[in-house]
């Protein structure tokens, strides 16, 4: 499984995406070869590399070359395929969606920075591991707004921004219940650009209530929280049928048989989880 972090633009205090790393030799070679897209709020970190090319890929990128500090020390834009891009101070390369550098406002110049998960048992440890290099530095928190909470609603996808696979008419409706604050925090972030209304809580003896007020299609629980299994409980329970993802530190089988995501595996897989997860709930509904 493929390396993430969360990435992260230290001069403006927000999170940029996150990040597979490719730092082998095989990874390197791969990179973005055979993908039919690279998603907003995801990227590829190359590294150590001073250049890239974009040889039979299928799709533009936006590229950030970065020195050893991973300060950003030039930016190509929209660099279409077969195409080379070099810089010679560059120790890596991150590679984004096109048009990501200019709708999130990063300039050259901009220092990055990369966050581990916290390790569980440390959910409280907010230090930062400035370089995201060895032990199990916590991801750093960014602002939120001052009148947020735990369980208010997060952004919307920016105006302008590209639709998805899950563009609807209506944004789609996820609950996420983890402990997990980072978790929940970076998963709202990526699913919001996806066109989700996205509610997050930390309190899962409030899923009910939650589920009830905010009219949630989908509700993605951390089976890996004390109280997991009353919490798959109340929504296999609920008055209406709810779609149901499950996420733990590692993938696996969960309660019932349904299968169990990694936590901080390939966002795809977890976008694709809350997709199938809506199309089973709309299926039970039409029986029901």
């Amino acid at each position: 499984m493929a390396k993430t972090k969360l990435i992260i633009n230290l001069t403006r205090d927000r999170p940029i995406c996150v990040g597979e790393l490719a730092d082998g030799p095989l990874l390197r070679m791969r990179g973005l070869l055979g993908r039919e897209g690279l998603p907003a709020g995801e990227g590829m970190l190359i590294t150590p590399a001073p250049g890239i090319h974009t040889a039979f890929m299928r799709f533009p990128i936006d590229a950030l070359f970065l020195d050893r500090s991973m300060r950003i020390i030039d930016i190509v834009e929209r660099l279409r395929p077969w195409r080379m891009a070099s810089r010679r101070q560059a120790h890596a390369v991150l590679e984004l969606s096109a048009g990501e550098c200019s709708r999130q406002g990063v300039e050259v110049g901009d220092r990055l920075a990369l966050r581990e998960r916290v390790v569980a048992g440390n959910a409280g440890d907010n230090g930062a591991n400035g370089n995201g290099a060895g032990g199990s530095g916590a991801w750093r928190p960014w602002r939120r707004p001052a009148h947020a909470s735990a369980d208010v609603p997060l952004a919307t996808p920016a105006p302008g921004h590209e639709p998805s696979a899950l563009t609807r008419l209506s944004p789609l409706r996820v609950l996420v219940s983890s402990a997990d604050r980072h978790f929940r925090t970076t998963t709202s972030v990526l699913l919001a650009r996806r066109n989700c209304s996205v509610t997050t809580t930390a309190n899962q003896a409030r899923l009910s209530e939650l589920i009830a007020r905010e009219g949630a299609d989908v509700v993605v629980v951390d089976a890996g929280d004390p109280s997991a299994s009353e919490a798959i409980a109340t929504v296999r329970a609920f008055a209406r049928p709810v779609g149901l993802v499950l996420v733990a530190d590692e993938a696996g089988v969960g309660p019932g048989g349904q299968a169990v995501l990694a936590r901080w595996g390939p966002f795809g897989d977890l976008v694709a989880a809350v997709e199938a997860a809506e199309r089973a709930r709309d299926q039970e509904t039409e029986r029901a």
